[in-house]
């Protein structure tokens, strides 16, 4: 007989089961709130995971989460077969054939769980970062080599050294490799061609028989950008081959990796004095040397002031023609022309518009429309407000609270179960945009080229659209519903917040 876990009642009716703490309460306390449950927290608010635990894809927006193994997943993960749920069935133990006493003997399962850790553990710590960090090891170590004198020992480090500088230049292309496979093929393309560029300068002296340094060095430029780009091509492939193959990567998933500016920028500047190390400096500083030559030649300005001494008659009529003086009827008349007044903004309609620009990006991507959410926009309009009155954007606001975090702080909340798999919380799109793109000074009076209403609206979605994780929230089939929250700051500086749910 089974009674209430919080009074002790007995249920004569189908008992409630707590999802959170598995016990069984009358209808009386079946709420979380109403028995105190263990695994309910008021006032602690836990950031969702950014990562996909299957793949290690960046998540935008909600995470999926299974309901079998619990484990957070992305959209591409979230079927139990997709990510190889251990729930979804348990195989049974092989039976052995029965013997000749009629007894059947059951065969004892091998125990395969130490090699499946170790391989997974193997799997984690072969990584970019480690593999990138043991490199530079070997390099300081080969340092040593300088304080010792000429034995065995020297020759070994100096080939630790050699072997470092090579795995970090593995390292380093790997990376490179890894950007142009996450549709960044520009930044990968620039961060071979750039090196490449250098080591053949370090290694190959310019003919002295060229005129043209800079159309030499772009011919060189653009055949090492072509013999890259081929290079990052093939390796692509054979790397998502080998992820799928023998790590069970899915190639789709590192599409979803932005590359740090910062780590691209130190790796371009830190390979290319390697390679430039190990051509030659000496080649290397005598080509820049004569580069720089050129360019002093070519913007010397002697040659204009002899022409300019030789018919100074000429160059005179010339420049009273190509620059006229401004007569100040012809002041007034700019001045006249240009407003100064900011267009009117009727904060309702920007929001609509903006609403129903998304929802056209979402019809023509074959998505149904989102329903406007009033309480949304509420939630929305306040962080946007915020944003500008203390003047800045991110979404966690300075109370520490982010968009799921301040949807339950305002009684909203958004729950959504899909049998395998559940999402709860709010995602979020911000954007800053301005209500004037340039100004200019006429006589120092500022005018301003000010956006309208319509513009800052069409502006505002193509940004969203133009950026990978604001567009997968947009495009995201199973939000149903936004709203749309827009600020002005005393800068003209206009903050516009999307929730969705």
């Amino acid at each position: 007989m089974r009674r209430c876990h919080q009074c002790g009642k007995i249920l004569h009716e189908l008992p409630y089961t707590c999802r959170r703490c598995g016990n069984t309460f009358c209808s009386n306390h079946h709420l979380p709130e109403n028995h105190h449950c263990s695994g309910h927290h008021h006032t602690e608010h836990k950031p969702h995971p950014k990562y996909c635990g299957n793949c290690g894809k960046k998540l935008y927006g909600l995470p999926f989460r299974c309901n079998r193994c619990g484990r957070i997943l992305c959209g591409d993960c979230r079927l139990p077969e997709n990510h190889q749920c251990a729930n979804i069935h348990s195989d049974p133990a092989p039976i052995r054939p029965p013997s000749r006493s009629g007894e059947r003997t059951v065969q004892s399962r091998i125990n395969t769980k130490p090699l499946r850790n170790c391989w997974k553990t193997i799997r984690e710590n072969v990584n970019l970062k480690n593999f990138t960090i043991f490199s530079i090891l070997l390099i300081l170590v080969g340092f040593a080599s300088s304080s010792f004198p000429q034995n065995y020992y020297q020759s070994i480090l100096q080939s630790v050294f050699v072997l470092g500088v090579l795995c970090c230049i593995l390292a380093y292309f790997m990376y490179a490799v890894k950007s142009w496979g996450s549709d960044h093929p520009i930044g990968a393309l620039l961060m071979v061609t750039i090196p490449l560029l250098v080591y053949f300068l370090a290694t190959s002296k310019i003919p002295d028989s060229t005129t043209n340094f800079l159309f030499y060095l772009f011919i060189q430029f653009c055949s090492y950008a072509i013999l890259s780009a081929i290079l990052l091509y093939v390796s692509n492939k054979v790397r998502a081959g080998i992820g799928k193959y023998f790590f069970r990567r899915s190639w789709g998933s590192v599409r979803y990796f932005y590359p740090n500016l910062s780590y691209s920028v130190v790796g371009v500047i830190f390979i290319s004095f390697l390679l430039m190390s190990l051509g030659g400096v000496g080649i290397f500083s005598e080509n820049v040397g004569t580069i720089t030559q050129s360019f002093q030649k070519m913007n010397s300005p002697s040659s204009p002031i002899s022409q300019t001494a030789a018919s100074p008659t000429l160059a005179s009529s010339q420049n009273s023609q190509i620059i006229p003086t401004l007569q100040p009827d012809v002041v007034k008349g700019i001045e006249s022309t240009v407003g100064n007044s900011a267009p009117a903004i009727d904060i309702s309609t920007l929001e609509t518009q903006i609403h129903n620009g998304i929802n056209q990006q979402r019809k023509s991507n074959g998505l149904s429309a989102l329903r406007y959410d009033s309480a949304l926009a509420d939630i929305a309009r306040r962080h946007s407000a915020d944003m500008a009155r203390n003047n800045y954007f991110a979404h966690v606001n300075l109370q520490g609270l982010d968009p799921s975090a301040r949807g339950t702080q305002a009684g909203y909340s958004c729950y959504k179960n899909y049998g395998s798999h559940y999402t709860m919380g709010i995602a979020e799109n911000i954007m800053q945009n301005n209500l004037y793109d340039s100004v200019t000074y006429y006589n120092g009076i500022p005018r301003y080229a000010w956006n309208s209403q319509e513009e800052l609206a069409q502006s505002t979605v193509e940004g969203w659209m133009n950026s990978p994780g604001h567009r997968q929230n947009i495009l995201t089939a199973t939000y149903d519903r936004e709203g749309i929250g827009v600020a002005i700051a005393s800068d003209d500086k206009v903050y516009i917040t999307q929730d969705f749910c």
